[in-house]
């Protein structure tokens, strides 16, 4: 007889040995499929906290508010007093402009909205301050810590011959007001105050709002 036929071959598993070991082989399956789930289902919410948090921050920062959607001062509140210095170098205030509804209008003199805006406002001065709305339109403080033209040269370059109208004063807003008026930095926002100081109507880039504006200031009149 040969080595190899003498051999003992190995012993079967007994079949409560093969239900443990399949048993394992189960849970540790279970284990690796749950361990999947869990990263690709914390993937799939990185990627989406991202790309909220991107879509917010771009459409915030580029054109402000819709109506009054995010904004500190809501329609129905009583307009926060703050210092505004003309170009003309005479210090204003909030509170000073009380007796005649006012558009005050924050802008930055880089932002491709707020120049298209104030060239849209030269073409519809007129009509605003028909119905007793004058505006102010001022600079955020500080250009909002970017280089910007000065807002003289805005105010001349973009208005053109309505820069010297009566109804529209431009100048420059101070840090404070800037703060309650803008404390998330829109390049763009505008806040329309009837004669009693309380605002009426909050939105942005009048270029593409301006019948929205016109109707909400021809109800002040």
């Amino acid at each position: 007889m040969s080595k190899a036929s003498t051999r003992q071959r190995p012993a079967r598993p007994t079949g409560a040995a093969r239900r443990r070991a399949e048993a394992q082989r189960h849970k540790r399956n279970r284990l690796l499929l749950g361990t999947s789930v869990t990263v690709v289902v914390a993937l799939v919410a990185v990627v989406i906290a991202l790309h909220v948090t991107s879509s917010s921050s771009g459409s915030a920062s580029a054109s402000g508010p819709s109506g009054t959607s995010g904004v500190s001062l809501p329609v129905g509140t009583i307009a926060p007093n703050g210092a505004i210095t003309t170009l003309a170098g005479k210090s204003e205030s909030v509170a000073g402009l009380r007796g005649k509804p006012t558009l005050i209008w924050f802008v930055t003199t880089w932002c491709s909205s707020c120049q298209a805006g104030t060239q849209a406002m030269a073409q519809n001065v007129a009509t605003l301050a028909a119905d007793g709305v004058r505006v102010v339109e001022v600079e955020n403080y500080a250009d909002l810590g970017q280089s910007g033209p000065p807002m003289g040269t805005f105010a001349k370059t973009l208005a053109g011959s309505a820069v010297t109208n009566p109804d529209w004063t431009f100048g420059e807003a101070s840090s404070a007001l800037t703060h309650t008026y803008n404390p998330k930095a829109y390049l763009d926002i505008y806040y329309l105050i009837d004669a009693e100081g309380k605002i009426t109507y909050v939105n942005s880039s009048p270029a593409s709002t301006m019948p929205e504006l016109l109707s909400a200031a021809r109800a002040l009149a």
